[in-house]
């Protein structure tokens, strides 16, 4: 499992069954949260295929780790699903609201948290 002990015990103190857990969650950091969230051909990107710069701003804190909960489809053969929830560890803040959580955007405009 590749899970952060504190991402565990977040998880565990919510009740959910370590077995659960394990076959669903992960800790991300660096890079790859982006993999995991920006994957939709219609996100901006320049002519060399990398975000925007005021995007990577933006979204530079979840560089610092997080966790990434994503299931199977019951409707599809129980494949894993591209679909999830990311939960930065250092979530971004702006001044109407506190950023907790992240689903994979389709697209960087008009797109909600």
């Amino acid at each position: 499992m590749n899970l952060e002990s504190n991402h565990l015990t977040e998880w565990l103190n919510s009740g959910v069954d370590e077995e659960l857990i394990a076959l669903n969650v992960q800790s991300l950091s660096g890079t790859l949260p982006y993999d995991y969230l920006l994957y939709s051909l219609k996100i901006s990107r320049r002519n060399d295929g990398r975000l925007r710069d005021r995007d990577l701003k933006k979204y530079q804190h979840i560089e610092h780790g997080g966790w990434w909960c994503s299931g199977v489809d019951p409707l599809n053969d129980y494949q894993q699903m591209l679909w999830g929830c990311f939960k930065p560890d250092k979530p971004r803040r702006d001044p109407q609201k506190i950023h907790k959580h992240i689903n994979p955007l389709l697209s960087l405009s008009g797109y909600s948290e």
